[in-house]
C-alpha cells in the first residue's frame, strides 16, 4: 500500500495519475499548500523539502518525494 501525500497541482496529479496506471492501491492524504500545511513539522518528518508529493511505501517503508524521482520509482 503506498501513501500518498498531495495537493491539486500538475505535479501532485502525475503521481496519482502513475499510481493509477500502475494500479497500485494507495490512500491519499491532502496537504493544503495553501494552508502551508507543507511546513508543519509532521510533514517535514516525511519531506525535509516541504514540498508536494511524496508517497511512503508502506510494504518496504520506503519514503520517496519530488514527482520524478516517484514516478521512476513507481515505474
Amino acid at each position: 500500500m503506498i501513501d500518498l501525500y498531495t495537493f491539486t497541482t500538475p505535479n501532485g496529479r502525475q503521481a496519482s495519475m502513475m499510481l493509477e496506471e500502475v494500479q497500485l492501491p494507495y490512500n491519499v492524504h491532502v496537504i493544503d499548500i495553501t494552508k502551508d500545511k507543507q511546513f508543519t513539522p509532521e510533514y517535514i518528518a516525511i519531506n525535509p523539502n516541504s514540498k508536494i508529493p511524496a508517497i511512503i511505501d508502506q510494504d518496504t517503508g520506503t519514503t520517496v518525494f519530488e514527482s520524478g524521482a516517484i514516478l521512476i520509482y513507481l515505474a
